[in-house]
């Protein structure tokens, strides 16, 4: 059985491995916002697919408009820049956008 690690021990491991904070950015409340304003935001595989994808490119669907990023992001990336691309719609657009 294995021992269970400290806190300290985790921040220490993370320092040394240089690991940031992982998936920090789902908001729920973003993400209802988009689905219920007809916002589509998902992942698409770019290049080879073989036996499993690990490049990927951010989808923006609204209307039958599709709009492709141009940054590739592998598997670890993409779940924190699907949920990045959520909520920077929900800033630009949604209800609580400040105008100046």
């Amino acid at each position: 059985m294995r021992r269970r690690r400290s806190p300290k021990e985790i921040d220490d491991y993370k320092r040394k491995w240089k690991l940031g904070k992982y998936n920090i950015g789902c908001n729920q409340k973003h993400s209802r916002w988009c689905i219920d304003n007809g916002y589509r935001i998902y992942r698409d595989p770019y290049g080879e697919c073989s036996p499993v994808c690990n490049q990927f490119k951010i989808v923006v669907e609204k209307d039958g408009i599709k709009k492709i990023g141009t940054k590739v992001y592998n598997k670890k990336e993409i779940s924190d820049a699907v949920w990045s691309a959520i909520s920077y719609i929900y800033n630009k657009y949604g209800k609580e956008a400040k105008t100046i």
